[in-house]
């Protein structure tokens, strides 16, 4: 059985229903119910009991919790000590980013400041919640994301420690001619989607600024930023994309941008790590990480 079947089992423990395990196996509702189908039709057993609301487990499964529990905690220790000796005797750092700061931040972050200290660094990259779901499960050593500034201000979670690597303008973007349907009231969007962190900070500080004022038509959705952007260029909509994205934007394909009518929230660039002993290399790379 898979390891990451075994922690969905442990989250439906630990869990009012399926929709709170979800939540905390950073997974849609629907994805997590899914992965639930597939262990039951690889065990050829149910593990929860459909016909109540909530879902809950079936009394096959509650027999089996004690031993369910311990061998998730050992098959997950024995892959953390695995990975932490490989990486260890390769000097290798695991960071983890957002798709956008993959493509805009992390190869000049490389080429210019980690890539002296001579480490071997694998790049991932992936959502903000899976980012930190890699951080959680030890799968990165670092992961460098997006955040809001009215995050920022909230407390640190107290087994990570977290640093602003820069701040930037999400900044609204469109083809010159929607200047005139901007003055007519009406606002083509390409839009991102709501599970994802542009979305959500589209939905709670753009939208409330923008909905009275503008007939908002969405055109198009889409969880890349990149793909937002170059989308934008064709003239179908305007989209809110980092400052630091727009730079590696083409010359010869220009963007309009219109922050003299529409929101241009900021956010910030943060790298987080989970509280404990590091290696050198880790420290190493934090240092540069943090300006230092």
């Amino acid at each position: 059985m898979k390891l990451e079947w075994l922690e969905d089992i442990v989250a439906i423990f630990e869990s009012e229903s399926l929709n709170e395990a979800a939540a905390r196996r950073y997974l849609t509702q629907p994805a997590f119910s899914r992965r639930v189908r597939s262990i039951e039709e690889y065990l050829g057993v149910e593990l929860m009991d459909r016909s109540r609301k909530p879902a809950r487990p079936t009394e096959t499964l509650i027999e089996q919790e004690d031993r369910l529990r311990a061998l998730s905690a050992d098959l997950k220790g024995l892959v953390v000590d695995l990975r932490k000796a490989e990486r260890q005797v390769s000097s290798r750092i695991v960071i983890a980013s957002q798709h956008a700061i993959t493509t805009a931040v992390m190869p000049q972050l490389i080429s210019e400041r980690l890539a002296q200290l001579g480490y071997k660094i694998r790049l991932r990259s992936a959502n903000r919640s899976e980012c930190w779901g890699m951080l959680i499960t030890k799968e990165a050593d670092v992961v460098v994301t997006y955040k809001s500034l009215a995050e920022l201000s909230r407390p640190a979670e107290e087994y990570a420690e977290e640093l602003v690597m820069s701040r930037e303008d999400l900044v609204p973007v469109g083809a010159a001619g929607l200047r005139d349907q901007l003055a007519a009231g009406k606002l083509p969007l390409i839009g991102y989607p709501t599970d994802v962190f542009l979305g959500r900070l589209l939905e709670t500080e753009v939208m409330p600024e923008i909905h009275d004022r503008f007939d908002i038509d969405i055109k198009v959705e889409t969880a890349l930023t990149v793909a937002a952007m170059q989308i934008a260029t064709t003239g179908v909509g305007i989209a809110w994309i980092p400052a630091s994205v727009l730079h590696t934007l083409p010359a010869r394909a220009p963007l309009t941008v219109f922050s003299d009518i529409l929101p241009t929230p900021r956010v910030a660039t943060t790298a987080t790590r989970l509280i404990g002993r590091k290696s050198e290399a880790e420290t190493r790379i934090w240092a540069l990480l943090s300006g230092g």
